[in-house]
């Protein structure tokens, strides 16, 4: 099938093997960042036993991660708009393998702290080029879907780790646990480059960024996949500089979206961590064993997984927008029941396990879920990596004020202050966001630029009729 339009192709094409391939190669980065994050938690005990550390040590290793994603995903994104998302998807893989395995024979708290730092700047990177890839070669009736399946395999990361981690912890100790942890981390880094090695770079990344010599590669690999199009109908852009493309996402037309990405990474950050990270601590303190609360951990994880497959299913037939809100919204129902459950002092384990299962069902099956989607939708060809990076900026960025904040707080108002957050959060995310479902990625950044003028334009009248009136 040949079209006049080269991406209409593209977004008019139904989902096949290509497309699922390339969601489930885009996907298993996140699901090696969540092997990496979540088996972190099973090596803080032995590290600072091993390493003889203070719990500010273990903090800041288990924080170098998380700065390194947020870094990485800076970088990554602004290289990946200059030298195209191929080369960062391909290569940043074995810089996860290298890193992971260093994290795991690591002799002494520096090589440790570093190979963490290391290991999340590949990890940022990747997401930072995976994610626009993936939404360049999704059909636009099934993009949110397809985008989805990368907060999928990342809650199937957080499971097997969970899992595994148990396991070893079981059969090895705590103490030696945590390597194997790491060292399995590394196995799905190095089957990706693999998997990776023969997928066709960007064909909007091309078109935009004036590479003429890629573009005949790409259309002989997308023929491979059934896909043709039209060689006449590519017709690439002027080229830009890494600051023109940069200037292209920050500009005074581009606030609106700017201000859109943020929020949403942010919003969730501040949120979500209260149950990812507490919630074994949480049942600790209630009385049950460690490794039982690694089970009730277990049971929130996958309630959550099943909030992640509704989304998935449902996201491109009801939308962005009300998802985003009641998503939000909708979590101040289980953190309002744990409060009145303190003040009454009737907390129970099961009610724990269950109202934070149901909070990740709502929490991370549709705000974590549609977290991936707005930078990968609203922002042009030429700033969409740094698009997803800005996002992942503050997803991870304000993680570890996040976590400061509960602790200095406490549990009972760290739940008010959640219960209030989600809230607002899931407010200001109605009034910033527009709705992309359906639309191709072109007609989405225009829309966005719109939605600005409109804004100002209102904004110009309102100052005209006030100085007429006076």
């Amino acid at each position: 099938m040949v079209e006049n339009d080269a991406y209409s192709v593209l977004d008019n094409a139904k989902v096949g093997k290509f497309q699922r391939r390339l969601a489930v190669t885009a996907a298993l980065g996140p699901f090696t960042d969540a092997f990496n994050e979540f088996g972190a938690s099973i090596s803080l005990i032995a590290v600072g036993i091993l390493f003889h550390l203070p719990p500010v040590l273990v903090a800041a290793a288990t924080a170098a991660y998380w700065v390194g994603v947020a870094a990485g995903a800076i970088l990554g994104g602004i290289a990946s708009d200059a030298i195209g998302r191929k080369q960062i998807f391909l290569y940043d893989t074995i810089g996860m393998a290298v890193f992971a395995v260093i994290s795991a024979i690591a002799t002494g708290y520096i090589s440790y702290f570093l190979a963490r730092l290391a290991l999340g700047i590949f990890i940022g990177m990747d997401y930072a080029a995976a994610v626009p890839l993936l939404s360049e070669y999704s059909p636009s009736k099934k993009r949110g879907g397809l985008l989805s399946t990368e907060k999928l395999f990342f809650m199937f990361g957080t499971i097997a780790t969970v899992v595994i981690g148990m396991a070893f912890t079981y059969y090895v100790g705590v103490l030696l646990a945590w390597r194997y942890d790491f060292l399995i981390a590394a196995i799905p880094a190095i089957i990706l480059f693999g998997l990776r090695f023969d997928m066709p770079a960007s064909l909007r990344w091309a078109k935009a960024s004036g590479r003429k010599d890629l573009i005949p590669k790409i259309l002989k690999k997308l023929h491979k996949e059934g896909i043709d199009i039209d060689p006449e109908t590519v017709k690439v852009d002027k080229p830009q500089s890494i600051k023109e493309n940069i200037h292209e996402f920050f500009n005074s037309k581009n606030k609106k979206t700017v201000a859109y990405i943020f929020w949403i990474g942010a919003a969730y950050a501040l949120t979500v961590n209260l149950v990812s990270v507490y919630a074994s601590t949480v049942l600790e303190n209630l009385g049950a064993t460690s490794f039982f609360a690694e089970e009730g951990t277990l049971i929130i994880d996958i309630v959550g997984t099943f909030g992640v497959i509704l989304t998935l299913i449902v996201v491109d037939r009801i939308g962005r927008r009300l998802m985003g809100l009641f998503g939000f919204v909708l979590g101040a129902i289980p953190l309002t029941v744990l409060i009145v459950a303190d003040v009454y002092h009737a907390m129970t384990i099961p009610l724990v396990i269950s109202m934070f299962g149901l909070f990740f069902f709502i929490n991370v099956g549709l705000v974590g879920t549609l977290q991936y989607l707005p930078a990968a939708e609203v922002s042009t060809t030429k700033s969409r990596g740094l698009a997803v990076g800005w996002e992942k900026l503050f997803e991870f960025g304000l993680a570890l004020p996040a976590l400061t904040l509960y602790a200095y707080i406490g549990l009972f108002y760290s739940f008010i202050y959640d219960a209030i957050m989600v809230i607002i959060g899931g407010i200001v995310l109605y009034f910033l966001s527009f709705e992309t479902k359906n639309r191709s990625l072109e007609r989405n950044a225009m829309e966005a630029e719109k939605k600005h003028t409109k804004s100002r334009e209102g904004k110009s009248k309102t100052v005209q009729e006030t100085k007429r009136i006076d």
